[in-house]
């Protein structure tokens, strides 16, 4: 069985953990409280241990991010889309993480999350353009729209993870 280390990032209240807790337990799980230390799970997919490092997105503990990224094989951003006003900050987050050496040429899944709430589905064209993803071009990507209330945008998120290292 193939071991992979997923760097789940993105500034809070984005859905990170709601994501990695909803894929572990394949049920929705929105019970979830900010987090504050680095909270690592392990999700098996079709023969493959994904262990998600699900890291806290509030400012003062976004300098644990670097050292969680080390050895990663897999970056895994998640945007709150119904949160416009904070597009910028997530923005300017995501390509800090995409600048750094130690994530250069690794694959890159990127949720346009809570896409249930109607915020977000009016949003995801300013979201689209602000982050311009189509621009990147030193690393395999994936888009994806999710929601933790959609359970088959989980199933596709897993599918596209899977995908990325079977493929």
């Amino acid at each position: 069985m193939t071991d992979i280390k997923a760097f789940l990032y993105g500034i809070d209240n984005a859905g990170k953990t709601a994501i990695s807790e909803t894929m572990k337990r394949e049920t929705t799980f929105s019970n979830t409280r900010p987090t504050i230390r680095v909270m690592i799970s392990k999700t098996l997919i079709k023969n493959l241990n994904f262990y998600i490092w699900d890291l806290p997105g509030q400012t003062g503990l976004r300098n644990k991010w670097i050292k969680a990224l080390e050895k990663s094989e897999l970056l895994m951003f998640i945007l709150d889309t119904a949160d416009n006003e904070r597009f910028t900050e997530a923005k300017k987050e995501f390509y800090s993480i995409l600048s750094n050496p130690e994530s250069k040429s690794i694959p890159l899944v990127f949720c346009f999350h809570k896409m249930d709430l109607q915020d977000a589905r009016n949003n995801l064209l300013e979201a689209k353009t602000e982050f311009g993803l189509e621009n990147i071009k030193d690393r395999q990507i994936t888009i994806l729209e999710t929601s933790i209330n959609e359970l088959n945008t989980i199933e596709e998120l897993k599918d596209k993870m899977v995908s990325i290292f079977l493929d």
